[in-house]
């Protein structure tokens, strides 16, 4: 192919690619301020809509191609499969940003919530003048890392298959992977260099400028209280009239009266009831075979698997996702910690760090796993390192933030004090990062889960990347190459329900105990 045509069919691949990612992120931001905001001020919806986060955000890409398959592609044979990238790819960029919209409106100092009440502001008007500016640069810091896990899974995205069914959409993701299978390394090379160029030009012409004007938005120091929820005001209101009304003046119901109400109000409920109870069964019946052949169907996945299996493939990959977490501390925080002691390094080391976590690893894929088969490495080893290029990046992003909202005061005292070295390291920025370091793994964990369908095992037309040991992305993979929707849904359940538990007995209370050291716990 002559350079010219290689130039203009690489930059057509790579605008198709960002238009898929552009329109995806902008609905992750969406989605995100609809249920981080309501998380963060209301209990009630912060207990139904945190699990469900927690749960989705490591539910594998692969297990969504059912859905993208049969909600999308089969709307329309052109339309259909673009939808289902888009869909795909929010899947893979939406939870941490929901996540920093929560947490950043959950630690708005409780006096600025005060002052927008004694302001007389509207709910609507508290939403778009307090809750989206103290949101927007904990939206524009998990811009990068977003933007890097929907790269992340690009190839996934734009080549779905499940079972013998293809779609192969045309971007730069397929157009990479097409190159490199066969062999044609110069125009793979030429894709590598426009996605990097790609890469820098999106990061300092579009989120480094975001993040830059999101500092105007961050407060100086944390409040040890969070905003009340909304209903608390009405609910104290309707308490204090209560308490003025003299006894004299209640309001009260004639006991003649009761008897009637209560009958009427019990046969109302009867037959509220029964009209219900009559519609489902009308609405079920006729479709009752089905259902129970559908959950057949599903139970067959859960034969297959038994028992023990799940829990052995979850074992291994728990522990591939908890290395390689690991591995990420033991550079993320020393780094986090330097960019606050040397604020020159930060216009250094932030973009490069924003170039690199947004290059897709998976484009990388085919030379990282013949480099560790070439050298005669473990096939585990790769697999960490791939779990590693998809899960570091939100630690890095979360401590960074977690460092930057550090207030000048405390640091002014430790200096006054003399404190420096490992003594600032416990007292100040340990303690501070703390609840960053803490939601940042919760994410990442959820990344690493997410990543396990590429590291683990992955086929990208005729070559299969398959790490051989047992892992619960591995069989999912196994299960997509195979078109066994049952598998898949049942791998799935089984590390749904696993990951629903870690993190209700685990990081959820651990980010509360941490949430607690810095003060800002409800």
């Amino acid at each position: 192919m002559a350079f010219g045509a290689a130039v203009v069919e690489v930059l057509a691949a790579l605008g198709f690619s960002w238009a898929r990612m552009t329109l995806a992120l902008i609905i992750s931001i969406i989605f995100s301020l609809l249920v981080g905001i309501p998380a963060a001020v209301n209990r009630i919806a912060e207990k139904i809509i945190i699990p469900i986060l927690d749960v989705l955000q490591s539910v594998p890409i692969l297990s969504f191609f059912p859905i993208a398959l049969y909600a999308f592609i089969m709307i329309h044979p052109i339309i259909g499969p673009e939808l289902a990238a888009i869909f795909l790819i929010f899947t893979s960029q939406a939870w941490n940003i929901a996540f920093g919209v929560y947490e950043a409106v959950r630690l708005i100092p409780h006096e600025i919530i005060e002052v927008s009440k004694s302001l007389g502001l509207s709910g609507w008007r508290r939403i778009f003048d307090v809750y989206i500016p103290a949101a927007f640069p904990r939206i524009a810091g998990n811009l990068p890392p977003s933007w890097a896990n929907g790269l992340y899974f690009l190839v996934a995205c734009e080549m779905i298959t499940i079972g013998e069914a293809r779609w192969r959409l045309f971007g730069i993701g397929t157009l990479s992977t097409s190159y490199i299978l066969s062999g044609r390394v110069f125009e793979f090379t030429l894709s590598l260099i426009s996605v990097m160029i790609a890469i820098i030009l999106t990061n300092l012409l579009v989120f480094i400028p975001l993040m830059r004007y999101g500092e105007r938005y961050k407060f100086e120091e944390r409040a040890a209280e969070v905003p009340r929820v909304w209903f608390e005001k009405p609910l104290r209101r309707f308490r204090e009239l209560l308490g003025g009304l003299r006894p004299g003046k209640r309001l009260r119901i004639p006991s003649v009266e009761l008897p009637r109400l209560r009958s009427i109000s019990r046969i109302a409920i009867i037959l509220l009831i029964l009209s219900a109870a009559a519609c489902i069964i009308s609405a079920v019946k006729p479709r009752l075979e089905v259902i129970l052949w559908g959950a057949s169907w599903i139970l067959t996945g859960f034969a297959e698997l038994g028992l023990v299996n799940p829990l052995v493939m979850i074992g291994f990959s728990l522990l591939r996702v908890s290395l390689a977490i690991a591995i990420a501390l033991l550079w993320c925080v020393p780094t986090a910690i330097l960019i606050r002691e040397k604020r020159i390094l930060e216009s250094v080391l932030i973009p490069a760090f924003q170039v690199a976590a947004s290059f897709p690893a998976t484009l990388i894929l085919p030379l990282i796993a013949k480099l560790v088969v070439d050298a005669g490495l473990p096939l585990e080893l790769g697999a960490i390192l791939m779990i590693l290029l998809g899960t570091q990046w939100y630690i890095l992003f979360f401590l960074v933030d977690g460092v930057r909202s550090i207030p000048f005061e405390e640091e002014e005292v430790c200096r006054a004090l003399g404190i420096t070295g490992l003594g600032k390291l416990r007292h100040l920025y340990l303690p501070r990062m703390l609840p960053f370091l803490v939601m940042g793994c919760l994410v990442a964990m959820g990344g690493g889960w997410n990543t396990l369908v590429v590291a683990e095992r992955i086929v990208l037309e005729d070559f299969v990347w398959d790490v051989g040991n047992p892992g619960i992305g591995r069989i999912l993979s196994i299960a997509v190459s195979m078109g066994d929707i049952p598998l898949l849904v049942a791998s799935t359940i089984w590390m749904v329900g696993f990951i629903a538990i870690l993190n209700r007995l685990f990081w959820r209370r651990l980010y509360e105990k941490a949430a607690e050291l810095v003060g800002v716990a409800r």
